[in-house]
């Protein structure tokens, strides 16, 4: 949807009200008169979905990863501490971009260690994800993952845009992080237990697992459309 700038006369008492609403809500005058007018006339506006998927990831992680920040239409924040020395923070978020097709997702995954050792091993795992998550897809699907001073994003224009319905946009994330949340355990909980080879093979494992349910979804999907 694309947005344009229109001038409205509206009474005081109704701008006054709308602005207390969007405060408590936590947005703006502008958004929650878009919301208003969407709702009555039956639309669904970009922001609305994406505040259905952050709901979704909330409940979907609630028994997993702790919550630590939600902005309304916009991004969710979850932190945890990995089972390892001086109990390092991590901190997994989910972000909305846009491009010429519509928004889609971005997940950004970052800690805020000073160790060098822990930024050593956080380069590590962010480097064997991303090389095993190229050799899995073999460079079929739009992968863009970004990796700098252990911090780790991952583009979704497909997975995570919002042209798809917000149930499969939000599963399609809920795996994903699932899966890395699942592989940094297992990473850190063996790093000085097992060497190299042997730690790839246990995440390219992890990966596979989640690739496969991906593919046999999609084409289940793909099916149904027929």
């Amino acid at each position: 949807m694309k947005k344009s700038v229109y001038s409205l006369m509206l009474f005081d008492e109704i701008v006054e009200k709308i602005d207390q609403i969007a405060y408590i809500n936590n947005t703006n005058r502008s958004q929650r008169i878009n919301d208003i007018l969407a709702e009555k006339i039956g639309l669904v506006t970009p922001e609305q979905k994406i505040q259905k998927i952050l709901e979704q990831l909330d409940e979907n992680f609630s028994d997993t990863l702790s919550v630590s920040q939600i902005n309304k239409n916009s991004s969710i924040q979850f932190g945890k501490s990995l089972k390892y020395k001086y109990r390092p923070k991590v901190r997994y978020s989910y972000e909305f971009n846009s491009n010429d097709r519509g928004k889609y997702a971005v997940l950004k995954i970052s800690s805020r260690t000073k160790s060098e050792e822990l930024i050593d091993h956080f380069d590590e795992f962010f480097s064997l994800i991303t090389g095993i998550e190229k050799k899995q897809t073999n460079d079929d699907t739009d992968l863009t993952n970004t990796q700098t001073n252990h911090k780790f994003i991952r583009e979704f224009k497909e997975e995570g845009e919002l042209s798809q319905d917000t149930e499969i946009v939000a599963d399609n994330l809920t795996r994903y992080l699932k899966m890395i949340d699942q592989a940094m355990n297992v990473y850190f909980l063996n790093i000085e237990g097992l060497n190299s080879s042997d730690l790839t093979e246990l995440l390219e494992e992890i990966y596979r697992g989640y690739y496969k349910k991906s593919i046999n979804l999609k084409e289940t999907r793909n099916k149904s459309w027929i």
